[in-house]
């Protein structure tokens, strides 16, 4: 009886073994898992902010494309794209990048109903990011209240001008900060802007060309 007890049983030490031998095991599992989901999870919010970086370009490239007919203000001739001034926004005199739409942008979050024929203007704040500025020729405030303001990235830290002059013997781009103006302060449609992207120390350049109509009769 005595013999049968001491084959059914564990000393102590064989006990403190068994748990330090499982403690090892599970921090080993534990250490495992943790540079697993390390290795995964490396370059995650790059990744995301790269996409975030190609789908807001071709939200405005494909805005541009969309625009590429001009629906009224015939002052613009057959330019798709057109420097606008809001007059219902007392904050500010500047005139903005801006193109007209047919159908209202998906993004676009409206009150009631959405409204076709709708102006938008991309404006660039230093701070904040790059901003959507819309209305509907429709509404009966358009010219009276500041346009709605929709946040497009705030990751946009900077926006490049660019601008060529074709008919010079030797063109050269010229790069501004801001938009060139004629002498009576209208200002001149660049050839293509570059919005840079700065998330963490890294950079992501997206260079959107400009549509123009071009004048004449086309080549077939």
């Amino acid at each position: 009886m005595r013999r049968r007890g001491n084959q059914a049983g564990f000393t102590l030490l064989e006990v403190l073994l068994a748990v330090a031998l499982g403690a090892m095991i599970i921090v080993s599992m534990t250490s495992f898992l943790f540079s697993m989901a390390e290795l995964w999870g490396v370059g995650s919010n790059e990744r995301l902010f790269q996409k975030h970086a190609r789908g807001v370009s071709r939200f405005i490239e494909n805005s541009f494309q969309k625009a590429s007919h001009r629906y009224n203000e015939a002052e613009n001739g057959n330019e798709s794209l057109f420097w606008f001034n809001w007059e219902g926004d007392d904050t500010t005199r500047e005139s903005f990048l801006s193109f007209e739409l047919k159908e209202s942008p998906g993004a676009l979050i409206w009150p009631e109903n959405p409204l076709p024929h709708v102006v938008c203007s991309l404006q660039f704040d230093p701070d904040e990011g790059l901003f959507l500025l819309w209305r509907s020729r429709l509404e009966e405030v358009f010219a009276d209240d500041p346009p709605r303001r929709t946040l497009i990235s705030p990751f946009v830290k900077e926006v490049e001008y660019h601008y060529i002059n074709y008919e010079e013997e030797n063109p050269e781009w010229e790069i501004e900060t801001t938009p060139l103006q004629e002498a009576d302060d209208s200002y001149l449609m660049p050839e293509r802007i570059v919005l840079k992207f700065r998330f963490k120390g890294e950079e992501v350049t997206r260079q959107l060309i400009l549509p123009k109509i071009m004048e004449g009769t086309p080549i077939l």
